[in-house]
């Protein structure tokens, strides 16, 4: 497939429509990008404005494969740990996020279907003060039993109860013979990655749970180390885990499917070029990200480059995988697991994507 001849510039990035702008006020979202000029044109909300999780979105928007694929894309943050209620509004058409999030809102009765997938690492890391690390004699290879049980009795960052990086803590706590809810104080954390900085530096977690690039700034500029990276290491069972995808409602996949196909390939796009020419989405990551040292940088490319999907249509066999991770946790909250209603036949529509990919 031939790849647009525009390179990506901080600049195009940045740049923000003033029909986007008016979105996010409206709403009160931050609005991330808008780049594509076309009469197709949907509105997307993820919980952060910068992360290796939404990038190939960014990425979509700023190489122009959103504009190849015929549809523009206005991109909100909400610094919110759980988002997909917003779908019911009619301001927002795609929700960015994990498939858990958005299974535990459409078996609460949320009409809402899965329809792509871009992220199959479980990429949200867990950092911890290096003295505590340093005192256990543990380091981000140690064992993760061993691992797990540093986490006891200390206070953990979290985006908030249901969200993914709460989740990842419960299910290594299960996993490894602690309650959750005894053995670690999970704090939730408003306002993004630097609210999470924040608390860190004010002493009120010792640690959190979030993605890169604010994993990585914790140890660049508040003492902390890794100790789960899980891009490079995770636990066997989220070696492969379909992660971040995108969300939608029913309503609009009947009235806006042509748009939600362009979308799906201009991602497709993207993928492709992240999996392929390495090196002109580093060239793009290094603006986008900007602000890390370059030795940080490298290190946090080399881990988070390799988390996405090679083709944006959601696999069956992840989908399972997420179901028993997210029976695991539910039962940690008191929460019934997902119903047998609730399976890929019905929460999944991938002939979305499928007819995007045909299409190239």
């Amino acid at each position: 497939m031939d790849e647009p001849k525009r390179t990506p510039t901080r600049r195009t990035v940045l740049k923000v429509t003033g029909a986007a702008a008016v979105t996010a006020a409206v709403g009160g979202l931050r609005p991330v990008a808008a780049i594509a000029q076309s009469s197709l044109e949907l509105t997307t909300l993820r919980s952060t404005s910068k992360s290796w999780l939404w990038a190939a979105e960014d990425y979509a928007n700023a190489g122009g494969f959103f504009d190849k694929a015929g549809v523009k894309v206005n991109s909100n943050a909400s610094n919110r740990g759980t988002n997909v209620a917003a779908l019911q509004g009619g301001g927002v058409d795609i929700v960015l996020g994990s498939p858990g999030e958005a299974m535990r809102a459409r078996s609460r009765g949320l009409k809402i279907k899965s329809f792509i997938a871009t992220v199959n690492r479980y990429a949200s890391h867990i950092v911890i003060k290096q003295d505590l690390l340093d005192a256990a004699g543990l380091t981000e290879a140690s064992p993760v039993e061993d691992k797990v049980m540093l986490m006891k009795g200390k206070k953990l960052g979290t985006t908030g109860p249901g969200a993914a990086p709460d989740a990842l803590f419960r299910y290594l706590a299960v996993s490894n013979g602690l309650n959750p809810e005894r053995d670690m104080q999970l704090v939730s954390i408003s306002g993004g990655g630097q609210g999470m900085l924040a608390a860190l530096g004010q002493d009120a977690i010792q640690g959190f749970c979030l993605s890169s690039p604010t994993s990585d700034m914790a140890v660049q500029r508040q003492g902390c180390g890794y100790l789960f990276n899980m891009a490079t290491n995770p636990p066997p069972f989220l070696a492969e885990y379909q992660y971040i995808g995108a969300t939608t409602g029913e309503e609009t996949i009947a009235k806006k499917r042509d748009a939600l196909v362009a979308y799906c390939k201009g991602i497709a796009l993207a993928l492709t070029s992240i999996n392929e020419d390495p090196d002109a989405f580093k060239t793009w990551a290094t603006e986008w990200f900007g602000g890390m040292e370059p030795s940080l940088f490298d290190a946090a490319f080399a881990n988070n480059s390799k988390i996405y999907a090679t083709t944006p249509v959601p696999s069956e066999e992840l989908f399972k995988k997420n179901v028993e991770f997210i029976d695991i946790v539910n039962k940690t909250m008191g929460a019934e697991p997902v119903p047998d209603s609730l399976n890929y036949q019905t929460f999944v529509d991938p002939t979305i994507s499928q007819e995007a990919v045909s299409s190239l």
